[in-house]
């Protein structure tokens, strides 16, 4: 008895340690389909991973979808996320884990379980269970500040009494051209400002909605609810967004006067919806 909670003991210590190493990795690559799947995004199992993750202030992008510029620099910035199942004749069980760009497994959630029929509900159930052990990390990206890692220089001038401060010399010898080039950085973070992301105003059926821009694309909210109910990804052709929803999945665009524009095809009418949020110009 002993022995077997001195290993439960260990166990819980390891586990807390890989929780920790989370806050070091900046993206969660979501796969398009799983090994138990038939087909890719089946029942919109991925999308409603990648849902999850971006809820929870990961970024995320498809294993298809090209990498960012930091990325691409360091592919260590990234863990590959997997939903492995292990379900019983009644029981839907399934666990989420991740693995590093060495193939290193750094998170394994507990098992989420749903004794639902319907495939889709039993899935959606067990998958949001095992995200909560997500959840409770409280997950905040800490970049690496490691003397290995390339780090922006301090503006600051430090003043040294009886000596003449390093920075003022370097400032002194500059030429024209350099001594030019804090204006350069003061007129990037004016750019920046004025790319913020900005909110634009629908309405359905009497329902109010806000449309939210972020680094991806953006996210539908219900006017007053803390999170989206779908969101709109860039498509690399342009023009166009892909819709998720934790129900529906499709093509979203904008009309000439604005509106919203979602199109996902419905199985039980085996067609194509159209369905249209009017922008609100007051």
């Amino acid at each position: 008895m002993k022995k077997l909670l001195f290993l439960l003991l260990i166990l819980f210590s390891f586990s807390g340690l890989k929780a920790q190493n989370l806050n070091e990795y900046k993206y969660i690559i979501i796969p398009e389909s799983f090994e138990f799947s038939k087909d890719k995004n089946q029942y919109q199992l991925n999308s409603l991973l990648k849902f999850l993750f971006e809820r929870e202030g990961f970024e995320t992008l498809m294993n298809k979808e090209s990498r960012p510029e930091d990325l691409q620099r360091d592919n260590c910035l990234g863990l590959d996320a997997n939903v492995v199942e292990d379900s019983g004749l009644f029981t839907t069980r399934m666990r989420i884990t991740l693995e590093d760009c060495r193939g290193n497994l750094i998170f394994t959630s507990e098992d989420g379980t749903s004794r639902e029929k319907d495939y889709k509900t039993a899935w959606h159930e067990a998958l949001r269970q095992a995200f909560e052990s997500v959840e409770v990390l409280n997950y905040n990206y800490e970049p690496d500040v490691s003397p290995e890692a390339p780090v922006a220089p301090e503006t600051p001038e430090v003043v040294v009494v009886g000596q003449v401060p390093v920075d003022r010399l370097q400032k002194e010898n500059q030429t024209p051209e350099l001594a030019e080039k804090p204006k350069i950085v003061v007129q990037s973070e004016k750019i920046s400002k004025e790319k913020e992301p900005g909110t634009l105003n629908f309405e359905k059926d009497g329902t109010h909605l806000q449309l939210q821009e972020n680094e991806n694309g953006y996210a539908l909210y219900q006017k007053g609810m803390n999170e989206p109910f779908a969101l709109l990804i860039r498509s690399q052709e342009g023009g166009s967004f892909i819709y998720n929803s934790v129900t529906k999945q499709g093509i979203a665009t904008f009309s000439e006067n604005g509106d919203l524009v979602v199109e996902h095809f419905d199985v039980s009418k085996g067609a194509s919806v159209k369905t249209i949020y009017k922008v609100k110009n007051d």
